[in-house]
């Protein structure tokens, strides 16, 4: 005979279906916060921003301004520290304002910088990162090292869109050149290859980049001169 009577198999079926409640306890928790994962996860995706330049190019009129150290939208202090040995009467290389018949002069913009996704794009900023100059015909590498230099900084060379909030459709655009071609003033470069970094956030305040190929010419010796800027093709996405 079983050494087992109607308690102990009373107290053992007790225990059992304490464990099993236990177990049904966590699983059920367990798909609850799946559950939740993936709604948050769906959230995000629906509220993610991809920006990118629609691709073209854009014969930028300029002209030659004696702006010194003086760089539009970065910090006088910091320019200073930066170029310490840049001529106060350095001439910088700017896009030149539309005249209106009306004699009143208007920004001129460049690019189209669509966000193509299902959420706004916040605090967007584009950075210009050289990898190939030419200074006249001979063409140099800008290797990690040279790209610590401020010239062809990360900090020198970002730069907000405009506007910097992109909803879904819609489009901003960029209103001046690159530092490494502004502080060109002994007008040396010819072409520019390199990628843009664009970088936003989305409503939860996760990053987001895209990145870009452009091509760069420059002709400041022609009667009217000109940089010529070309958004080409995407490199590739991150997030962080």
């Amino acid at each position: 005979m079983s050494e087992f009577g109607l308690p102990e198999y009373s107290a053992l079926a007790q225990i059992l279906l304490t464990i099993i409640t236990f177990i049904g306890i966590v699983a059920s928790m367990w798909l609850s916060r799946k559950a939740l994962r993936e709604v948050q996860t769906d959230r995000k995706l629906r509220q993610r921003p991809f920006l990118g330049f629609e691709t073209g190019g854009y014969q930028l009129p300029i002209e030659f301004v004696k702006a010194g150290k003086a760089i539009p939208g970065i910090n006088p202090e910091y320019v200073q520290k930066a170029f310490p040995n840049l001529p106060n009467d350095a001439e910088s290389v700017r896009l030149k304002d539309i005249r209106n018949e009306n004699g009143s002069a208007e920004i001129l913009f460049y690019g189209q910088l669509k966000n193509y996704g299902l959420g706004p794009a916040l605090s967007t900023k584009i950075t210009w990162i050289p990898k190939e100059i030419w200074i006249g015909s001979e063409r140099f590498v800008v290797d990690e090292k040279k790209l610590s230099e401020p010239l062809y900084s990360e900090a020198l060379n970002s730069m907000p869109s405009i506007p910097t909030h992109i909803l879904p459709g819609e489009q901003a655009k960029l209103s001046r050149l690159p530092t490494f071609v502004e502080k060109d003033f002994e007008k040396k470069i010819t072409r520019v290859e390199g990628v843009f970094e664009i970088k936003s956030k989305d409503v939860f305040g996760e990053r987001h980049i895209t990145i870009q190929r452009f091509h760069l010419f420059a002709d400041y010796k022609c009667e009217k001169p000109y940089v010529h800027v070309t958004f080409s093709d995407f490199v590739g996405t991150d997030i962080t």
